[in-house]
């Protein structure tokens, strides 16, 4: 299992509404807890998150400055970790084959 304990993480969620369209909620965030479930991190506007636990989406980060495209930085976060969400199921079924499509070219 990872130690996660105070880390920071680059968050980026890809979120796929029902008509297919994306946006993005990217933020640096400081592991609070986690166990083999669930990684909760603190937010910068000070909520809680919780995130699913898998040790393959998880990536040590770059060394290095990193700035958002909301102006926040954050120098040598410990983490990186994306995942797309999806509105409903509808939009799972309707929308997962291009996701994969475009992850597959990234």
């Amino acid at each position: 299992m990872l130690d996660l304990n105070d880390k920071t993480i680059l968050v980026s969620l890809r979120k796929i509404d029902n008509e297919g369209e994306e946006t993005f909620d990217t933020f640096f965030g400081t592991v609070v807890s986690f166990n083999e479930n669930t990684v909760r991190v603190l937010r910068p506007s000070g909520d809680e998150m919780s995130l699913p636990y898998d040790e393959e989406v998880f990536e040590l980060a770059e060394t290095g400055f990193y700035e958002l495209k909301d102006g926040s930085t954050f120098e040598n976060p410990s983490f990186t970790a994306r995942w797309t969400v999806f509105a409903s199921k509808e939009a799972s079924i309707n929308f997962r084959k291009k996701n994969e499509a475009a992850v597959g070219q990234g």
